[in-house]
């Protein structure tokens, strides 16, 4: 009987540890690909489609509805965007929420600076440049994405994101802009859900997305191309890149995908 009850407490304390966890597992299990909102307060029109189908890929990752700026997915509710709010991007509040939306967005440039001295620069005067043309504050991180791009470039045709190396060399050339395009979507969005910001404040930031969307790709697949060109550069070894890989292909492919039903550019 006691060794029963120490089980007991010890299953407790393992559930009240990791209830966060066990919840998303459960969440995740659960979640079916590209849901939609049953509760959508308004039908968007085709320009607010667009502008949040930017975010796709890490409204899936994070089980956000597609069709509406509010969510009635599983694992989107206010407590959960807080925390994920606070622990990504620094968010705790409407004053950085508002502050992050109005700065966030340069870390591709980071990456393209990368892509150029990997396509253009030989290998072996790549820290030579990178002492001459870069600022100092940034002559680590981007040798350090110049070294990572045979290895993204491998992954990209592993996923089937691109068919050889010259698919590859046109997606190196567009950049990596999509990544901080499809966050600043989700950032807006959480905030909303969180509070932090309203309505208003949380549309003007997705449509903005739209127009540099549609200035730097032709359709949507070019747009997946580029967002998962940047996540792979950030963290290719992360263990969430090989599910993010699996969202990019049902985007591209999945009849139930926004990207098919809302092609870009129409």
């Amino acid at each position: 009987m006691e060794i029963l009850i120490v089980i007991l407490i010890f299953l407790v304390v393992l559930l009240v540890k990791y209830n966060r966890v066990i919840t998303i597992l459960i969440k995740t299990l659960r979640h079916k690909p590209f849901p939609q909102n049953t509760n959508k307060p308004e039908q968007l029109t085709i320009d607010q489609q667009n502008a949040l189908s930017a975010g796709l890929i890490i409204a899936e990752q994070h089980m956000f509805c597609w069709d509406s700026l509010e969510s009635d997915a599983r694992n989107s509710g206010k407590t959960e965007q807080k925390y994920r709010l606070g622990t990504a991007w620094d968010v705790f509040s409407p004053q950085s929420a508002v502050e992050c939306l109005s700065s966030f967005g340069s870390f591709h440039k980071i990456v393209n600076s990368a892509i150029e001295i990997y396509l253009n620069v030989p290998k072996e005067q790549w820290q030579s440049y990178i002492n001459d043309q870069i600022p100092e504050d940034y002559r680590e991180i981007i040798g350090v994405y110049c070294s990572r791009l045979d290895q993204v470039s491998a992954i990209l045709i592993e996923n089937k994101v691109a068919e050889n190396q010259e698919e590859v060399h046109q997606i190196l050339l567009r950049g990596a802009i999509a990544w901080d395009l499809g966050r600043i979507v989700y950032i807006a969005r959480a905030s909303y859900v969180a509070g932090y910001i309203n309505k208003e404040q949380a549309w003007q930031a997705i449509n903005s997305v739209l127009p540099v969307v549609k200035e730097h790709f032709a359709n949507w697949k070019q747009f997946g191309q580029s967002y998962m060109l940047g996540r792979a550069v950030y963290q290719p070894d992360d263990a969430s890149i090989p599910g993010l890989f699996d969202i990019y292909t049902q985007a591209t492919t999945s009849e139930d995908s926004p990207w098919l039903k809302y092609p870009l550019n129409n």
